[in-house]
């Protein structure tokens, strides 16, 4: 599922008012990169932002570091801090080497990998996090922060400067740059930074073509191309596949540097997490062609051959995951298995499965009841998510602030949104507000606001349509649907289409000044624009009616 917001007013290349003076000065597109930019630490250039209380204040990198005799101690706290307790949470309870073990060994003979771990470390521990829509935040708000973070982002702009300095001189080795470029977008993330994540996880992916043109040559060592392909690749297209839950995003090549495992085994449990990503990947990609495609025909009766026999394709290849999945849940396969399947692992894959699988089968229809077919799927997310939390919880009895892998964050989004069983709805959206508040690039705390807004919306319009408008509705709908009418949001009360926008930023297609105006908010306040199924009861045929609200984010 994903949020409808404007990627290219937000990400690209656009004018930005809270960029740093001297990009203002240079007439550049500035990154905004908080303490300082990349495009000055990059060039060795002072960087200031014009308003403290909008942004952490410049911090010179040596400062507390070399001020202070206790620099080194917390250091070495902060590197303890990361093996001991970040590190494991970071891979969201799964055995993921380049975490729990790549980081630890590189970052004592590399600087600045060592400074983005203790940065991660820190924030980790003392999270600082915007929990603002995602490409949508709110850039008045001040960023306060304490002096254990001020120090955190102080080892993050060291290491950015490190980075940097070396590919000045020409002596940057690529494959570091590469593993930084994953701390760096670990820092962004951590704080709910989504733009500067994404432009980062671009970077990456170009760094990562660039890798593979020098294993070509034969200048990569075996040892780095295995860690390439074993641990990097696959960490950046496990991001690849959250970044799609940001509508707008393309995750780029990254899934065509995967080598696809075409047999119908899995010897590993990696196996079976790397097939799960890719095939979640073009589920999504898919959905969004879907949504398109009936847009454009109106109907599901006019629905493309080639778009049914897609769909078909995709649901063979996630009946075939299952398949291969049970036998290596069985042992079958598990000879070669490198990490055991945990009390964490398996629910993760289930939910996964799960969710895709409801995806696709509802993806080519244009009315919302057809999720009431998939109430199974939906409590089997219910039900391992509650498994994989409990597995998660820290000592304080907590979870983690943030897991830079996805997390059980997007199906139990998928199943607050649209499920409409009264009891497993509510329980999917006490467990999104339970769950990491940052899950990669996907932010829980204002999906849990908008699932709750939607389900409020709906139950009204169930109120307000009537016991006597529902069977009318229910005989309207044809097909054969095995559901309970007492569960039921009728069809015309659940919002099909959303999307959420700021005014002073752009507006959606159909949506025009006229249509928030009446509201009489300002141009920074967040508006919902969204569609509901209406059926005329004389021409037998369902219409979409569209309507845009105040959305009231500050709420969270």
């Amino acid at each position: 599922m994903s949020v409808d917001v404007p990627v290219s007013r937000r990400v690209g290349a656009t004018k930005s008012r809270s960029g740093c003076k001297t990009c203002k000065i240079r007439k550049v597109k500035c990154g905004e990169e908080k303490p300082s930019c990349f495009r000055c630490t990059s060039t060795g250039r002072k960087c200031e932002f014009e308003d403290a209380r909008r942004s952490p204040p410049t911090l010179d990198p040596t400062l507390l570091l070399s001020s202070s005799p206790d620099a080194g101690r917390r250091e070495r706290r902060a590197f303890e801090y990361y093996f001991q307790n970040a590190a494991q949470h970071l891979a969201g309870g799964m055995e993921i080497d380049f975490w729990t073990k790549v980081i630890p060994q590189i970052c004592r003979s590399e600087p600045a990998v060592w400074d983005g771990m203790i940065a991660i470390s820190t924030l980790f521990e003392y999270p600082n996090q915007s929990l603002d829509f995602p490409l949508l935040r709110d850039r008045r708000k001040s960023n306060s922060l304490n002096q254990i973070q001020r120090e955190a982002l102080t080892w993050y702009s060291r290491s950015i400067s490190s980075v940097h300095s070396q590919i000045e001189r020409g002596i940057a080795d690529p494959y570091i740059a590469l593993i930084s470029c994953a701390l760096f977008i670990c820092v962004e993330t951590i704080q709910g930074r989504t733009e500067e994540a994404l432009q980062l996880f671009r970077q990456g992916v170009t760094l990562i073509g660039d890798l593979r043109a020098h294993i070509t040559l034969g200048h990569v060592s075996r040892s780095r191309q295995s860690l390439l392909k074993t641990a990097i690749i696959p960490l950046f297209s496990r991001l690849g596949s959250i970044s799609l839950t940001v509508s707008g995003t393309n995750p780029g090549q990254i899934f065509g540097f995967l080598e696809n495992n075409p047999s119908a085994e899995f010897t590993s449990i990696e196996d079976a997490r790397s097939s799960i990503t890719v095939i979640s990947a073009d589920v999504l990609l898919f959905e969004r062609e879907a949504y398109l495609h009936l847009r454009e025909i109106g109907a599901y009766c006019f629905v493309s051959s080639d778009m049914l026999n897609r769909r078909e394709i995709l649901q063979l290849r996630v009946a075939e995951w299952y398949m291969a999945y049970t036998k290596l849940r069985r042992g079958d396969n598990r000879q070669q298995c490198t990490h055991p399947i945990t009390v964490q692992h398996e629910p993760l894959l289930i939910i996964y499965h799960a969710a895709i699988s409801i995806i696709l089968s509802v993806c080519l229809t244009p009315l919302e009841i057809v999720y009431d077919d998939h109430l199974a799927e939906f409590a089997t997310i219910v039900e391992q998510a509650q498994l994989s939390l409990a597995a998660s919880v820290m000592p304080d009895g907590s979870q983690p602030p943030f897991t830079f892998e996805a997390g059980v964050g997007v199906p139990l989004f998928l199943t607050a949104l649209k499920c409409r069983d009264w009891g497993l709805r509510r329980k999917a959206l006490e467990l999104l507000k339970k769950a990491p508040r940052m899950q990669g690039l996907f932010k829980c705390a204002p999906s849990a606001f908008m699932a709750e807004a939607f389900m409020n919306l709906e139950e009204s319009y169930s109120l307000a349509l009537g016991d006597s408008t529902l069977g009318a509705l229910l005989s309207g709908l044809g097909g054969d649907h095995q559901v309970d009418p007492q569960i039921l949001v009728p069809e015309e009360a659940r919002i099909y289409y959303y999307c959420i926008f700021r005014p002073g930023e752009w507006y959606p297609p159909g949506v025009s000044e006229e249509d928030v105006v009446k509201f009489g908010c300002s141009l920074d306040q967040l508006y919902l624009h969204f569609s509901r199924n209406e059926f005329d009861l004389e021409a037998k045929i369902w219409r979409q009616n569209f309507e845009c609200i105040p959305f009231g984010a500050d709420l969270m």
